[in-house]
């Protein structure tokens, strides 16, 4: 009989025992019902209770927490709440999550994507550090802008559309690589539990207010040239040994307008200060004071191997200006390209804008008026010295081929 009582004991501690608030830390290990739904996991010294449910037709379960830090009580009404959220088609969530997921959804667009991308290039194992760069300078241009500041519990379809359209048929590809990117963000945002939906997503989303960047005809205003493109073209006119190339080469690096440049004078060439003051009567803004525009390294160098023949540094005057724009067959001559001289001024915006360069001053270096009048009574300056660094920059862009080739 003693016999056969240890054989009963043993068979008892295999089955589960109803949970109470004395026997909660004497039971053996097992999964123990403690009331309709829930029951207590115990595992060694471990204590954890446990939500049984079934949502979509499948089974689920999810931990309330340890034993020791919630009561019997406690996880018998968080049960009762997540029953109640059940019937209305809400997934059940605790307070810790909860309160989790309200700091998380603090969380601005801006903070998230920049650790986000360090995630995606280390994950992908992005060996080419100017991929990541990339990803970096794409969304501080585009998005950042428009979302930065925003809660990513906020960020909605109409947010990504007012990224996107001013460049889906201007810059299409561009457009088209933004959007990727913001989706592979998202998608993070998402499984993170911070976003329900990912609002970059193409098919059944975008795709109904943007037509397939495929049969986008990108309208041209003036043919650009891509800085690859031009990078390997500057061989084309440099060595600038005429004219026509000293014209042409001047231009690109001062991302300026042919009618500012061809007829410009050696008296507006400050070599000193190393800057070019374009006349009141050449400013397209029509502002009643000079534009100084800071030289390049490159700019300087070009200049000091024009022969001096006349006071016009390319033998240009303004009233002989009137071929001025047959630069641009030239152009298109001498590269075998579409390009105009005008387009460089947008190859110039497109670099500027994907490495960083802060819109109000790539706006002064290409001579365009800024904000409306109150904004502009308040810009006084004209960023000179800022300009001065970004110029270099662009130049050394331009000529980066040649360096590397030297």
């Amino acid at each position: 009989m003693y016999g056969g009582l240890m054989v009963d004991a043993k068979k008892r501690r295999n089955y589960p025992m109803q949970v109470t608030a004395k026997n909660l830390f004497k039971l053996p290990d097992g999964r123990h019902p403690v009331a309709p739904n829930l029951i207590l996991v115990v595992r060694g010294s471990s204590r954890s209770f446990v939500f049984r449910y079934t949502l979509a037709g499948k089974r689920r379960e999810k931990s309330l927490g340890s034993a020791n830090k919630i009561t019997v009580s406690q996880a018998k009404e968080l049960v009762e709440k997540f029953r109640v959220g059940l019937a209305d088609g809400a997934a059940p969530i605790t307070p810790k999550e909860s309160l989790d997921k309200e700091i998380k959804g603090e969380l601005t667009f801006e903070d998230y994507a920049l650790e986000t991308i360090k995630k995606i290039a280390s994950v992908r194992m992005w060996r080419n550090a100017k991929h990541k760069e990339q990803w970096f300078t794409t969304v501080r241009a585009y998005a950042f802008p428009v979302l930065g500041k925003k809660k990513l519990s906020e960020i909605k379809k109409a947010d990504i559309l007012a990224v996107l359209e001013p460049l889906w048929s201007t810059k299409t590809e561009t457009a088209s690589r933004v959007r990727g990117r913001l989706e592979n963000i998202f998608s993070y945002a998402v499984a993170d539990g911070l976003m329900d939906f990912n609002p970059a997503l193409w098919r059944g989303n975008l795709d109904r207010d943007l037509p397939p960047a495929s049969k986008v005809q990108p309208v041209k205003h003036q043919e650009a040239m891509p800085l690859e493109e031009l990078q390997e073209k500057i061989g084309c006119f440099y060595p600038a040994t005429t004219r026509t190339k000293q014209a042409i080469l001047f231009t690109i690096l001062t991302a300026s307008r042919v009618g500012e440049s061809v007829p410009a004078r050696w008296e507006e060439i400050d070599w000193e200060n190393r800057i070019w003051s374009v006349p009141p009567e050449r400013r397209k803004d029509q502002k009643p004071y000079p534009h100084r525009v800071p030289l390049s390294d490159q700019a300087i160098e070009l200049l000091k191997t024009i022969e001096k023949k006349s006071e016009y540094i390319f033998g240009v005057s303004e009233k002989s200006l009137g071929g001025r724009y047959s630069l641009t067959p030239l152009l298109k001559k001498m590269t075998g390209t579409t390009a105009t001289m005008h387009g460089f001024r947008s190859t110039f915006r497109d670099w500027a804008a994907e490495n960083g360069v802060p819109d109000i001053v790539a706006e002064k270096c290409l001579m365009h008026t800024t904000g409306n009048a109150v904004v502009q009574a308040y810009q006084r300056s004209d960023l000179l010295e800022q300009r001065r660094k970004v110029m270099q920059q662009w130049a050394d862009a331009v000529f980066s081929e040649v360096s590397s080739a030297a």
